[in-house]
């Protein structure tokens, strides 16, 4: 362990021991942490676990800081309280997609320390929009100071195989599907990198922290490793962007089925007869509420250019636009009423760009679901939620997959 600081990167694997994952990555979820306390909440013996906290300490993964004011009438020892080491290393997030790209970094207490959006141009194909990704990486570890780099963290767009980290099928950016994403990278940066679909990150994300349009934390804060924002133990998540998603997270674990993204909820056939979608079918959800779709039924009615336009209509309370928007939005109501009757989540969160949006989304949905015949357990109506989908929420869920494949 006294040599934890002298490999670069340092990876869970070279921490052979499972106790001293265990410990490290307490401290680092709990903000900080004392010996006593991890005594207390762990099975590990105090002398186990007062070697391991010098181990740390020693290697300089954790350093003692000022803990929080005790009891004027407690007696005893003060415990000393152990945080870790911002500089000890930083991780990146990325999350990309047709039409952007965006990546945080952030230290070994979760702080962010860069973070910065970039356009993919309309039409890249994979190699292009491998070039412009992998760069934003390179340029954000360039302009963020700190120790080395330990992991990345990649949220993709479409069905990802999770063990190789490769793009199955996405349609949206040309010879994408197959593309050795987390291989090119790691070869390139000479670390791990765990990948997901951006859905998942989205869902996650929304798990963890809420919603940033509503309060959420900011770049200049660093939020503990925990669920607080969400009070409920499983979340279904439809991301509506480009394209459209969906995610299961229950108990703070995404769902997965055989080592890929599951639950491909934006191609639910909604109408065999219905428009065609950019995966080859037709009447898919997604040819209704992808951002485009929304655009053009809009557009349709009144002015409205692009998904600004549509965005600025909404917040402004443009009872036309919202009108228009019904149809599609009674289809999503559907989708998911399928989704309440296969997974029975305990809440459904709806993601976009536009809290208008979502929002609108959320409020239909939930009356619809609610006018279903199906009791709840606690007598109460299936809960949806609007959330905005956020660059940097996006970034700490995916620093959260190196984080959490670090300390497992």
């Amino acid at each position: 362990m006294s040599e934890l600081r002298e490999r670069t990167p340092i990876r869970a694997a070279d921490i052979k021991e499972l106790n001293e994952r265990l410990v490290l990555g307490m401290v680092f979820r709990a903000t900080m942490a004392s010996q006593s306390e991890v005594v207390a909440l762990s099975s590990l013996k105090a002398p186990t676990v007062f070697r391991i906290f010098g181990e740390l300490e020693r290697a300089g993964l954790i350093v003692p800081v000022v803990g929080p004011a005790l009891a004027s009438d407690r007696k005893g020892r003060r415990p000393t309280w152990y945080s870790t080491v911002p500089d000890a290393y930083r991780v990146v997030g990325l999350d990309f997609r047709a039409g952007g790209a965006s990546v945080v970094v952030e230290d070994f207490s979760a702080r962010i320390l860069y973070s910065e959006e970039r356009p993919l141009p309309n039409g890249s194909n994979a190699d292009e929009a491998y070039g412009i990704v992998s760069e934003l990486i390179a340029d954000a570890l360039n302009r963020s100071s700190g120790g080395p780099l330990l992991g990345i963290g990649v949220g993709a767009p479409g069905v990802v195989d999770l063990e190789r980290g490769v793009v199955l099928e996405y349609m949206r950016i040309p010879g994408l599907s197959g593309f050795p994403v987390a291989e090119k990278l790691s070869e390139r940066f000479g670390t791990d990198v765990r990948m997901s679909n951006n859905a998942t990150v989205a869902a996650v994300a929304a798990y963890r922290y809420g919603d940033s349009s509503r309060g959420g934390g900011t770049e200049e804060k660093a939020l503990p490793r925990v669920r607080s924002a969400l009070d409920t133990e499983s979340v279904f998540a439809l991301l509506v962007r480009a394209g459209v998603g969906g995610a299961f997270v229950k108990g703070g674990s995404p769902y997965e089925n055989g080592g890929k993204t599951a639950i491909e909820v934006g191609h639910m056939t909604m109408d065999p007869n219905g428009p065609a979608c950019p995966c080859g079918g037709t009447g898919c959800l997604e040819a209704y509420i992808s951002e485009d779709a929304l655009v053009a039924a809009v557009a349709a009615e009144r002015p409205c250019a692009d998904f600004k336009d549509l965005d600025r209509l909404l917040t402004d309370g443009d009872r036309i636009a919202a009108r228009a928007l019904l149809p599609a939005i009674r289809r999503a109501s559907v989708a998911l009423l399928n989704v309440m009757h296969l997974l029975d989540p305990g809440e459904f969160v709806v993601i976009s760009r536009s809290s208008a949006l979502s929002d609108l989304i959320a409020g239909e949905a939930e009356r619809y679901l609610s006018s279903r015949p199906r009791p709840r357990p606690d007598g109460g109506a299936q809960r949806v939620r609007g959330c905005r989908w956020d660059p940097i929420f996006a970034g700490r869920a995916a620093c959260d997959m190196v984080f959490d494949g670090f300390f497992a």
